[in-house]
């Protein structure tokens, strides 16, 4: 598709966007780090390095687990919202951020990155996150849509 078709294109009314492939892979990742860390503190009792271990302890482990895999859940977290007014972004920690489409200069997509990312003026760019190379398609569609949608906030 050309740029000028896609420019021709009628914009969606709303994009929206978040990372599914990485998603799929820290869920994955946060299950593993949770049952190998439960496993050690339900072992761990019974472990004879010649250290007495507490049911504290054991807590301590399982929670140490837990804290891990809610931080390897964090890749979930990233949201990309676009409508006519503008693009509501938001990464791995905090909020949502907005930029109306008459502060973005282009939305890109280099060929060596992983993140999509927003340009503005003076070259200060905003990734975003939600947009990946390994979701592939879907990545590219949801382009498409920012693109038709900045271009419809050009007219």
């Amino acid at each position: 598709m050309s740029k000028s078709a896609a420019a021709d294109a009628p914009a969606p009314p709303l994009v929206t966007a978040r990372p599914v492939r990485a998603a799929w892979i820290s869920a994955l990742a946060a299950f593993v780090v949770l049952l190998l860390f439960g496993f050690a503190a339900v072992i761990l009792r019974d472990a004879s390095a010649g250290v007495s271990f507490t049911t504290a302890d054991q807590f301590g482990i399982a929670g140490t687990g837990l804290l891990a895999a809610l931080g390897i859940l964090s890749v979930t977290r990233p949201r990309v919202r676009a409508d006519a007014r503008g693009v509501d972004c938001r990464g791995f920690f905090g909020g949502y951020r907005h930029v109306d489409w008459d502060l973005v200069t282009r939305v890109e997509f280099p060929a060596k990155a992983r993140f999509a990312r927003l340009v503005l003026p003076g070259d200060e760019l905003i990734a975003l996150y939600a947009v990946q190379r390994g979701d592939g398609e879907r990545s590219v569609e949801v382009m498409r849509g920012l693109r038709a949608l900045l271009a419809a906030s050009r007219s």
